[in-house]
């Protein structure tokens, strides 16, 4: 890639490039949903995603929901996420909501010694299936009840993020629900191109 086309992206670790703007929006707009919304409404949100996601793929035969379909990028989705199925976006939903729950609860115990979201663990499998519908649906409500019982999620403690740095508990719930939104269209995007 000659630098006149790097300028204005960065580079995961994996290589895939995100612009710089969209990281900063992002940024922004995780800092101030999780200082502005409440976590019930932030959880409400995050639900409501989830379930829309769930719904457009249940209305899909399984051999259509199992095609990797390639859709034009758009903000807030990693370009090497372009070419998936609609059970390997679940796929993705159920391995980064359960390492977030998992975090959510570190920081707010304190216990973060050791625990790492890395975004090689987060990459959907090729022949992930129907049992993606389940699994999704049982994460959100484990999701759900530990939110509700870990109440205002008033921790000031963070833990990276590898594209917007440190976050803290509240930071990372808003980024559940923010991230489950942008799947939620990615999986619109790939319904509309199968028909």
């Amino acid at each position: 890639m000659r630098s006149s086309e790097r300028k204005g992206t960065e580079a995961d670790a994996s290589g895939a490039a995100i612009p710089v703007h969209e990281r900063l929006a992002a940024d922004i707009g995780v800092s101030l949903y999780a200082s502005l919304a409440s976590p019930g409404r932030i959880l409400d949100h995050f639900r409501r995603e989830a379930e829309r996601a769930l719904e457009l793929t249940r209305r899909l035969p399984q051999e259509a929901a199992a095609r990797p379909v390639r859709i034009r990028r758009f903000p807030g989705i990693e370009a090497e996420s372009r070419h998936w199925s609609v059970y390997m976006t679940l796929d993705h939903l159920v391995m980064v909501n359960s390492a977030i729950t998992a975090l959510i609860h570190a920081i707010c115990s304190g216990h973060t010694q050791g625990v790492e979201i890395r975004l090689d663990d987060v990459r959907p499998h090729a022949d992930a299936g129907a049992d993606r519908i389940v699994a999704l649906e049982a994460l959100v409500d484990r999701y759900a009840h530990q939110i509700d019982c870990l109440g205002i999620l008033q921790s000031r403690a963070r833990h990276p993020h590898p594209w917007l740095g440190p976050l803290t508990a509240r930071q990372w719930h808003a980024l559940a629900a923010l991230h489950n939104r942008v799947h939620r269209v990615q999986i619109e995007k790939i319904v509309r191109r199968l028909d």
